[in-house]
């Protein structure tokens, strides 16, 4: 019928040194690269990772506007949009057993759904991701760009507030429950 399975593309930029194609490698040093680059999810296999370049953060982004807007030094960058896919897992798994003492953390909306691709993350990786610029802090200092929250937001954080999670993003929640508030990740510069 002529259907074409399209390719699906892994975006990652910030700091690190990229071997595509090993043996016969081409080296890309993703710190010339300002906006990036995109990595077909058959090429991750050939894929090797530098650990001559200092990367202390590996940072997934839930959006692609953040992504491509966003800067951190000594960081990788990984767009997720959304929930993560086997080629995005399996690139983070090997980031991680490459860079095992980079801190490792998940930059995503402060509504249910964000959190829900943290727990994800978490859960199908075996990373300890942190929350990145989602936090109590944040989420008041960009209050005037918050929407409230629907019935449906309410139901899915008070599931997530029974679940086990760390203090940090219990408190979120439940502070989000409180005022009534959400917060798109684009709202934050």
């Amino acid at each position: 019928y002529g259907i074409y399975r399209t390719p699906n593309y892994v975006y990652v930029k910030g700091s690190g040194m990229l071997s595509i194609g090993v043996p016969d490698s081409c080296k890309v040093d993703l710190r010339n690269l300002r906006q990036g680059i995109g990595l077909s999810g058959e090429d991750l296999a050939s894929l090797e990772w530098s650990e001559n370049i200092q990367v202390k953060k590996v940072i997934t982004i839930e959006n692609l506007t953040t992504f491509f807007r966003w800067e951190e030094p000594d960081s990788v960058l990984i767009y997720l949009g959304g929930y993560h896919n086997r080629s995005r897992r399996n690139l983070l798994m090997q980031i991680y057993q490459k860079l095992p003492d980079a801190q490792y953390y998940h930059f995503g909306d402060l509504d249910a759904g964000g959190f829900y691709i943290l727990e994800h993350l978490k859960r199908k990786t075996g990373i300890p991701f942190q929350m990145f610029q989602m936090d109590i802090e944040t989420l008041k200092k960009y209050e005037d760009y918050a929407k409230p929250l629907t019935e449906n937001d309410k139901k899915r954080l008070m599931q997530l507030e029974k679940m086990e999670l760390p203090d940090e993003e219990r408190k979120l929640i439940t502070y989000m429950l409180q005022k009534g508030i959400k917060l798109e990740q684009e709202c934050i510069s």
